[in-house]
Parts: structure tokens; sequence; C-alpha cells
């Protein structure tokens, strides 16, 4: 007998932040995406940055989680397809699921796999009698495939995964310009200043910190 269809439904309550006409979308969309750009700038403590043998950093799971359970404590990780858990020969497992937010009373969703190398007994030919701990290699797939949902679909940790968007804002370029105009900057300071601007050294993420400390050398430089 074929198995019944399951109906989505859906709770009043997962409803009563939607807007009730086209200006409050709007609002609506501003505002995630202004939630979205602050998540992406916000810097990762060092505790939760791991380094991989091969260079690359990676964020402790946990961290993951934790900054899901904050922003969206709705969110799901289901298996996704027929066969969730599949193996490439003898040397890869790879598990794919979906992450589900609810992104302030809109649903949005992203698929990944993840892939891990299966350990063996070293010295040891690439057979099943010789897998070690099939169960955490597994593990260590759906965690890859969960961590890249996480970050892809929330910008979660995007300065590590280098993700970030580093382009200044107009109110930001906005605030250089007003700063060297008032204070007549020479064309060699300004320059320079456009030396670092293109290099990207004064950028989104650290630019607070950059402006204070441009100001104070205009200032010391070139008093009003």
């Amino acid at each position: 007998m074929p198995k019944k269809k399951q109906v989505e439904t859906t709770s009043i309550a997962e409803f009563k932040e939607l807007p009730a006409n086209i200006e409050e979308f709007q609002v609506s969309d501003d505002f995630r995406r202004n939630a979205a750009q602050l998540r992406s700038d916000l810097q990762t403590p060092d505790r939760y940055i791991k380094n991989r043998p091969d260079g690359f950093d990676y964020v402790d799971e946990a961290y993951m989680r934790t900054q899901l359970d904050k922003h969206f404590p709705n969110w799901s990780w289901t298996s996704t397809g027929d066969n969730p858990c599949q193996f490439l020969g003898s040397e890869w497992c790879i598990v794919t699921g979906t992450l589900v937010i609810w992104d302030h009373g809109i649903k949005r969703e992203f698929f990944s796999p993840g892939g891990a190398r299966i350990q063996f007994k070293k010295n040891q030919p690439h057979t099943s009698e010789n897998v070690i701990d099939i169960d955490k290699n597994i593990a260590s797939a759906n965690t890859n495939g969960f961590k890249r949902c996480v970050n892809r679909l929330t910008r979660i940790a995007d300065d590590v995964y280098k993700k970030q968007d580093t382009e200044l804002s107009k109110e930001q370029l906005e605030k250089i310009h007003l700063l060297v105009n008032e204070h007549n900057v020479p064309d060699e300071m300004k320059r320079q200043i456009n030396i670092l601007l293109q290099r990207g050294e004064i950028n989104r993420v650290n630019f607070n910190m950059q402006f204070e400390q441009l100001k104070n050398e205009i200032e010391t430089k070139i008093p009003k």
C-alpha cells in the first residue's frame, strides 16, 4: 500500500510576524538584509576557530549551533533524498541534508552535501574489516554539510569562511570624504588614504577602528 503523503502544516504562531501590506513587506526585507549583514560582520571568537592540517580554518560545531539557537530558535536539520548517506567506493562517505530556518516569518532553507574520508587501520588494506569507527566518519560528513548550510544560509562565521563583503558602504565613504574635506587634507595624504581604500585596509569590518585612527592622525597633523 502506498504511503499517505504527509501534509506540511504551519502553526499560526509562525505567521505572527508576517507584514499586513506591501509597505510592511519592504520594511521586513530591509530588516532581514540588515540583520544578515550584522551577522556577517560579526567576528567569530578565537576560541571557536580551529586549524586544519592543510592550513584552512574552520569553526567549532557547538558555536554554530549556539548561534542558530540565538538567531533562529526554530531551525531544523533534516536528511535529504531517499538515500542521505552514501559511500563513494571504500574511501569516502557522503551525507546530504537541508537546513530550515524561519527568518522573521519567512521560511528559508539550504541544501548541502558533506563528505569525510573513511578511516582505516594503519598500514592495512582499505577493506571493510579494517574500517575504524564508521559512525564517526559519517558524523563528520554530516557535520561538514551542516556547517556549510549554516554559513551559507545565515552568514554566521562569514569571517572564518572568507565570505564577508568588506566593501565600504556609501555612508562610510561619505564619512571619510567629509573628514578629508573638513581638514583640507593635502594631496599626498589623500593619495595615501586612497591606497588604503583600494587595498581594502579600511573596510566595512574594521571601519570604526580605522576611521578613528585616521581621524586622530589627520587632526594631529592638520589641526583646524
